[in-house]
């Protein structure tokens, strides 16, 4: 049910008192958040928790008034890294993506830390890299989510690219859009000359769900599209199929910024009415399944998904052949890989990129 703040007029009225009201609600947060026993968490800084505390109004705001982001194919700041990429083959979008509706779109993408060069780097790391956002927020350019790509590309001695897939908060692009673009968007890697062993999917938040849902894929139609070689998720979303209580009476939730308005967003928006949300698809959890690719999650101990990814990494072990790593930062909220500089967890955000990265030389050992 979409929140009546939605509506017009009352949609005016909200953003008109959330910005006349937000210096003072600041000011006073800021004082309130002084002492460290007012805070969240016990062990957190005040940067942790004003940081913490902005997300998530942010996060609220946005989800309240269903205010979608700009959705472009022209350069930002950006430009001399930016590309755009048109479909791939259309033999490529089977099964699942053989919507009669959604169908294959050209989209945007962005080269972290710089433009990649042919005949230089494709002997280099490649890390196709899916930003969060629950699919109804977020972005590829440098402000909305490529902190962590360009940390991590630099770590592994190579590069990022990160699509600019569909989000549900615009028109005609649900389930299964998000999904074609990472389709097209791993075909613009192998296309340019990337080996398959030389590429890892990765993916934060709502991303990680697409990336682990690209893996699926690639996993089913093997003859058409070769393994990657490992997969990164960054507290990836992997039950789509919940209540509001999985947030609201978590008790990770006064710890986490996640509001249960962004999921309702995107749940209201996301799929189409003939699928379930415990479609394997949708919920890598409680759907686990087999796969030759070594997968690295990464969760904080603070967050609402934690348990969500204690159990998939368990499940996912049980599964004979699968080599999957859970890391878990203690104190952390959810998703630092992308929000670390904001939440005051840069360090931990950087020893978990080490972790992924160790991760990998331990597997070609």
């Amino acid at each position: 049910m979409p929140s009546i703040f939605t509506r017009q007029p009352f949609k005016a009225l909200y953003i008109t008192f959330f910005f006349a009201s937000l210096p003072i609600r600041l000011a006073l947060v800021a004082l309130y958040f002084i002492p460290p026993w007012l805070r969240q968490h016990p062990k957190w800084t005040f940067h942790n928790a004003i940081g913490t505390y902005l997300f998530k109004l942010f996060f609220s705001f946005c989800s309240t008034i269903h205010y979608p982001p700009p959705r472009t194919l022209e350069p930002g700041k950006e430009k001399e890294r930016f590309i755009v990429l048109n479909p791939a083959k259309e033999d490529l979008y089977r099964g699942v993506l053989d919507d009669k509706e959604t169908k294959p779109a050209k989209i945007g993408g962005v080269w972290y830390p710089r433009l990649f060069e042919k005949g230089k780097d494709e002997g280099n790391w490649v890390i196709l890299h899916f930003h969060g956002g629950a699919y109804v927020m977020g972005g590829c350019r440098p402000m909305e989510g490529g902190w962590g790509p360009e940390i991590l590309a630099k770590k592994m001695n190579g590069l990022a690219f990160l699509p600019q897939y569909r989000l549900t908060s615009h028109p005609e692009s649900r389930f299964p859009a998000a999904l074609q673009d990472a389709v097209t968007s791993y075909s613009y890697l192998l296309q340019l000359g990337f080996p398959a062993s030389k590429i890892i999917f990765s993916g934060d938040s709502g991303g990680g769900n697409l990336a682990l849902a690209l893996l699926r894929y690639v996993g089913e139609h093997e003859n058409v599209l070769p393994y990657p070689y490992a997969c990164f998720g960054w507290s990836p979303w992997l039950n789509l199929n919940i209540g509001p209580e999985a947030v609201n009476d978590h008790r990770n939730e006064r710890t986490d910024y996640i509001p249960w308005s962004l999921v309702e967003w995107s749940l209201g928006t996301f799929k189409p009415k003939e699928m379930e949300y415990s479609n394997p698809y949708l919920s890598p959890l409680g759907n686990e399944f087999a796969t030759r690719v070594p997968i690295f999650v990464h969760s904080g101990t603070a967050e609402v998904l934690v348990d969500d990814h204690s159990d998939f990494v368990r499940r996912m072990k049980g599964i004979e052949g699968n080599r999957v790593e859970l890391l878990q930062t203690e104190n952390a909220q959810h998703d630092i890989f992308a929000a670390g500089p904001v939440m005051g967890f840069v360090k931990e955000a950087n020893e978990a990129m080490d972790a992924a990265k160790l991760f990998l030389e331990d597997d070609r050992k």
